[in-house]
């Protein structure tokens, strides 16, 4: 049974149920699945808010993966299909998350907005999950009023409110609320189950109930004021904190609409996306690791080949477009880096790679210098490196001479320019400037 019915009376638990139907819409259909199973059944949304089954099956993925191919517009279609893979979507919901998905269908010769919430059951229901689907830009209706079928309303409307640890029915006119709390950490905060000054009571409750980091932010967006006229602007309100439960930071999502029949009740709803805005942080951390990593040499710090094919495809990409594009390319090698592998191992070879880099980014200071080969660097010279191009390149050569006289790390270079009308890609410019750099080679051995 859920978990809030048993703490409220029979018009309490209508009152619950109002508040479920207004926070997920207008589900024009519902799908009761069997997971284990994946036996089904439809059911369709009649006029009246009543509940019929239309149809069932007994392989809702497949069946799924059959509409997705013939129904939903081929941009949406793997994203769809990704999302409500069945592991995918039975480890998402083993976690206690739900799942929401916006797709296109295709009708004619344009395409029909739709939204889709899964959820799974519980107590009892455990083994059944519940997909919503209703079209987006429809305005929400709020409660069955019709006894036929009621039960199995409450029942999916339930499920479907399951991601909601707290929910709050506020009078904005005289300030008067009821709080309905699904979880124990939330029930031990300390606010009260209803009271007479729900804006009031909020910003005390602020002040020890929020991480101290969020608390400026959430004390201004849930001033009355505040509060109404973005509800007035925008239709709805959604705010992400973190919450103090259990002694630690949790991230939370609130969101606040107006409840359709009754503009001066309002509906605000309190979800625990602690796991999940974790797991999305993380990936975006272990992102941006990853990049950096696939961007940066690893022994030098310079860019590393990847980066480099990265930055030549969009330069080709902007070269194709016959956009205005002034640039040059330098090409180092190093001279007698396989006399010192050879002679004094590779660790002194390393330090003469890592010695030739500070070398060359020295000189192009502002230039995106890449390591491309075990010996070979390239510059990318854009701006005004590029304006200075024939000053740098004459600062290099002549540091090799002193390098060279102090028995130092030296360096071949040789450079080319971009010719408009003449180069085709970046490739065309590197063979250029690796030429003139074997030219510089075998006039520093002589």
């Amino acid at each position: 049974m859920n978990p809030l019915a048993e703490q409220v009376n029979s018009a309490g638990r209508m009152t619950y149920e109002r508040a479920a139907s207004a926070l997920f819409g207008d589900y024009s259909r519902v799908f009761v699945v069997r997971d284990s199973s994946g036996r089904y059944t439809e059911y369709a949304v009649n006029g009246d808010r009543t509940l019929s089954a239309v149809a069932s099956g007994t392989d809702f993925y497949a069946d799924l993966r059959h509409y997705a191919a013939r129904e939903i517009w081929h941009e949406d279609r793997g994203r769809v299909l990704k999302m409500l893979d069945h592991e995918r979507l039975s480890e998402l919901l083993s976690e206690g998350c739900s799942v929401a998905v916006n797709y296109r269908i295709t009708e004619g010769d344009g395409v029909l907005y739709h939204a889709l919430k899964v959820t799974k059951g519980y107590g009892s229901d455990s083994g059944l999950v519940f997909f919503g689907v209703r079209r987006i830009g429809r305005h929400m209706r709020r409660y069955a009023a019709a006894a036929v079928n009621h039960e199995l309303y409450s029942q999916i409307a339930g499920a479907l409110a399951r991601s909601y640890e707290v929910i709050y029915i506020v009078n904005v006119v005289t300030g008067s609320y009821m709080e309905y709390s699904a979880s124990e950490s939330y029930a031990r905060l300390n606010v009260s189950r209803g009271g007479t000054d729900f804006f009031g009571d909020t910003q005390k409750n602020l002040k020890t109930d929020i991480f101290e980091a969020d608390y400026r932010m959430m004390a201004q967006s849930m001033e009355r004021e505040t509060l109404l006229k973005n509800l007035d602007e925008n239709g709805s309100v959604t705010l992400t904190y973190r919450l103090l439960l259990d002694g630690a930071p949790q991230f939370v999502t609130l969101t606040a609409i107006r409840q359709e029949d009754d503009p001066e009740q309002l509906i605000i709803a309190v979800a625990n996306i602690d796991a999940s805005k974790r797991r999305e942080l993380a990936y975006r951390e272990a992102l941006g690791s990853a990049l950096d990593l696939a961007h940066r040499d690893a022994l030098t710090g310079a860019g590393s080949k990847y980066a480099y094919v990265q930055t030549e495809s969009e330069l080709d990409e902007r070269i194709a477009k016959g956009g205005e594009t002034a640039f040059a390319v330098a090409v180092c090698d190093i001279n007698g880096l396989k006399r010192i592998n050879d002679t004094e191992g590779h660790r002194s070879g390393d330090a003469f790679i890592r010695d030739a880099c500070r070398m060359i980014t020295a000189v192009f200071r502002k230039s995106r210098v890449f390591r491309v080969g075990g010996d070979e660097f390239a510059v990318l010279l854009l701006d005004k490196e590029y304006e200075k191009r024939e000053a740098l390149l004459a600062e290099l050569k002549n540091m090799q001479e002193t390098q060279k006289a102090a028995q130092l790390v030296t360096v071949a270079c040789g450079m080319a320019d971009f010719i408009q009308g003449n180069d085709c890609r970046v490739q065309d410019v590197f063979e250029r400037a690796d030429r003139a750099m074997y030219e510089n080679k075998k006039l520093f051995r002589q």
